[in-house]
């Protein structure tokens, strides 16, 4: 899965998770309701900008790591 997608696919289960619709999430980031719709469907890939709006407004945060690196013991040492 491309970078992009696992990005889409976080917002998309945080978003799904608290309940919220687009058009909240929208208000929160401040990004209009169709951008949002356009970058979950994957017909745009947005600019990083955007991302960061709406990944912030859904309280994640993007972050890397060498490539391989087995994210359940990372997620464990973080604890």
């Amino acid at each position: 899965m491309g970078m992009n997608n696992q990005i889409r696919e976080a917002a998309r289960r945080e978003l799904n998770g608290r309940g919220w619709t687009q058009q909240q999430l929208a208000g929160k980031a401040r990004v209009r309701q169709a951008t949002i719709s356009r970058l979950l469907a994957g017909e745009r890939t947005g600019e990083p900008a955007t991302w960061e709006r709406l990944l912030s407004a859904l309280e994640l945060e993007l972050i890397a790591v060498p490539k391989g690196t087995n994210l359940e013991n990372l997620a464990e040492k973080g604890r």
